[in-house]
């Protein structure tokens, strides 16, 4: 028996060393991987001796205590046996206006990227604090007794309870609910086994109506008991040890997702949040439909003869309005009450418009291709006048290929000149590249966990697309809060590059830095903002809207209020907001981007009007309309702008 023992010991002293390794030696504390706390038994078998059971620990993390050790038939012996923590993960959500659960699961960094990082003993949570939005707890269950167990949980606000079969968090079941309907019954039995580990996931939101702090409290019925009770801290043990990742809100992509919110993310769908599907039509296969003309119009400012332009005259003066059919509309989301008309980007065309070009269009384009194309539908057609030379229209159109019953999206300009006899043809340089590179750059401090959901709504945009041609470029001052490398590498994106240095956040020289590091003067830049969510569709619309020395796009986007998402919009078009800007390369570099007086600017204000005043000066058009695929989330301003 005493080699029994100092098999055990060995055992454990073995494990002791690799959690000091797993603790100290590999990299950035903040990103490491998830690593569970568990603990089981199991049997050691000493040749030509009986078989004996001894509690061995596993665990890599969250060492804290020794007990005895005591072998049946031999005498008490101490040993050092190294304990995992007791409890729960407690993630803790706060001043993000996630009030419901729905609103919760729908929030783009949820449960990835909590606020507020602990361990508590067991779930009978009372808090003072009143800016909670949500709590999540999940960690281990490791009943004592083989049985039937009853779930209970009261609240002021809205729980769920989720138990897996297993240590695994996707096999698992809702087992108690806060509140219940008076036809419900909110105590489901689940059988249970001792000594077995179960995974446990606790969701918790503070609800509209709630203006008091959390209140949580889960208890249980166990086989051999008449009464609930609250389930001690003794059975519960927490999914990791995350104290490390506590003092930073970092971006945890190790975390299991939460069975809770699986049903709520697909109840509520934004169509404009969709890839399209519809492949396009080469603008070289109905090229000779029109005949093509010169485009300039006569509201183009010449660089050489700037006399009475002012600062952010660009913005007040000179995007010219766009009108489209239908018109954007996004449920949830309103008109300013009162902007200014200058920041009116986007108003509807009328139904007869917009089908009197398609048809004149589509009678040209069925005779010159004889037998080639069949018109099916309208899917968005957009104009902007000159009242001095005309139209211009941007037509979507669903067409077939009658050769092999092939659908296509046709989306091409044309321009309708002024005149009774004036015939439609297409505007010279507005064919737009639909394999143009397309380069997203951020720029950030301190905001670590908002860049991982960039690069991983990049991430989904590529899979959604297969668009070889979008690329991503970060640069960061030096965040401690992520590494950007590692978050790249463990993505599955290939077009990227980033650029770290340290020192006080400066929007004007990161874009213009970033803009510069890339080597490709016919593709498109576009400056982009942090806490968005963008749709596949953006990065067709953006080709679409840039057209090398003609056009500069920046779209109007969605800013959500309090508790509102991309899923669930509830917000205002962004009238004053520039802070989404895409043009080619070769354009920026001709203009100069930033003026003089913005270099070196680290307060915030302004700098993105101002490219729109360069952008004017140096001849370009300024193409502004609805993006119903870009949305901005409110957030708490902690964190942004610091001198540090």
């Amino acid at each position: 028996m005493k080699r029994l023992l100092v098999v055990a010991v060995c055992v454990v002293c073995l494990y002791i060393v690799l959690a000091v390794y797993s603790i100290s030696g590999r990299g950035r504390s903040s990103i490491q991987p998830t690593e569970v706390a568990l603990i089981q038994t199991e049997e050691v078998r000493m040749e030509n001796e009986p078989t004996t059971k001894a509690k061995v620990v596993h665990f890599l993390k969250g060492l804290n205590q020794t007990e005895e050790v005591h072998m049946e038939n031999e005498p008490t012996t101490k040993a050092k046996v190294v304990h995992f923590l007791k409890g729960l993960n407690q993630h803790t959500w706060t001043k993000n206006c996630q009030r419901s659960l729905e609103q919760l699961c729908n929030f783009p960094i949820f449960p990835n990227a909590p606020d507020s990082r602990s361990i508590v003993k067991n779930v009978y949570i009372t808090s003072s604090v009143k800016d909670v939005d949500g709590i999540r707890l999940l960690g281990f269950l490791r009943p004592n007794v083989t049985g039937e167990y009853l779930f209970t949980v009261a609240s002021n606000g809205v729980v769920e309870v989720w138990l897996s079969k297993s240590i695994s968090w996707k096999d698992g079941a809702k087992v108690a609910h806060y509140p219940t309907k008076p036809q419900e019954s909110s105590k489901l039995g689940v059988k249970l086994a001792a000594h077995s580990t179960y995974y446990i996931d606790i969701l918790y939101a503070r609800g509209s109506e709630n203006n008091d702090g959390a209140q949580i409290q889960l208890s249980w019925k166990r086989p051999d008991k008449n009464a609930f009770e609250v389930i001690g801290g003794q059975y519960f043990a927490p999914y990791n040890n995350d104290s490390d990742k506590a003092q930073m809100k970092v971006y945890d992509d190790d975390l299991p997702d939460v069975l809770a919110c699986a049903s709520l993310r697909l109840k509520f769908a934004n169509k404009h949040m969709k890839s399209e599907t519809t492949s396009y039509l080469e603008s070289a296969a109905v090229s000779k439909a029109l005949n093509f003309c010169e485009y300039k119009p006569s509201y183009l400012l010449d660089p050489a003869n700037l006399v009475g332009f002012g600062q952010y005259h660009g913005v007040y003066r000179h995007a010219h309005k766009t009108y489209s059919f239908p018109y954007s509309n996004v449920d949830g989301i309103a008109r300013n009450p009162a902007p200014g008309p200058a920041f009116m980007a986007e108003n509807p065309l009328e139904e007869r418009e917009a089908r009197s070009i398609v048809d004149k269009y589509v009678a040209s384009l069925e005779k010159s291709y004889a037998g080639k194309y069949k018109f099916r539908s309208i899917k968005h057609v957009e104009m902007k006048a000159d009242p001095q030379k005309g139209k211009r229209y941007l037509l979507e159109l669903v067409v077939q290929d009658l050769t092999d019953g092939k659908i296509y999206l046709l989306s091409e300009y044309v321009f309708l000149p002024n005149g009774k006899d004036a015939s439609l043809c297409y505007p010279s340089g507005l064919q737009w590249d639909k394999k143009a590179d397309v380069f997203l750059i951020l720029t950030a401090k301190n905001l670590g966990r908002w860049v991982h959901h960039f690069i991983k709504n990049v991430e989904k945009i590529v899979q959604e697309t297969k668009d070889d041609h979008l690329h991503v470029v970060i640069y960061d001052f030096g965040s401690p809060d992520i590494d950007i490398e590692q978050a790249f590498q463990r993505s599955t994106l290939k077009n990227y590059h980033f650029i770290i240095k340290p020192g006080r956040y400066s929007r004007t020289n990161s874009f213009s830095e970033a803009i510069k590091s890339i080597n490709n003067s016919d593709a498109i830049v576009v400056t982009i903002d942090l806490h968005l969510d963008i749709g596949s569709q953006t990065i067709n619309d953006i080709r679409k809207h840039c057209s090398k020395g003609k056009t500069v796009y920046a779209p109007q986007i969605v800013f959500l209020h309090c508790g509102g998402s991309s899923n669930m919009p509830r917000g205002v078009w962004y009238h004053y907001s520039y802070g989404t800007i895409a043009m080619y390369k070769r354009d920026w570099e001709t203009f100069g981007g930033f003026s003089q007086g913005f270099f070196n600017k680290v307060t915030w204000g302004g700098e993105d009007w101002d490219i729109i005043d360069g952008a004017v000066k140096g001849g370009l058009e300024i193409e502004r309309k609805r993006a119903p695929w870009i949305y901005h989330y409110h957030h708490t301003k902690d964190g942004m702008w610091q001198k540090r």
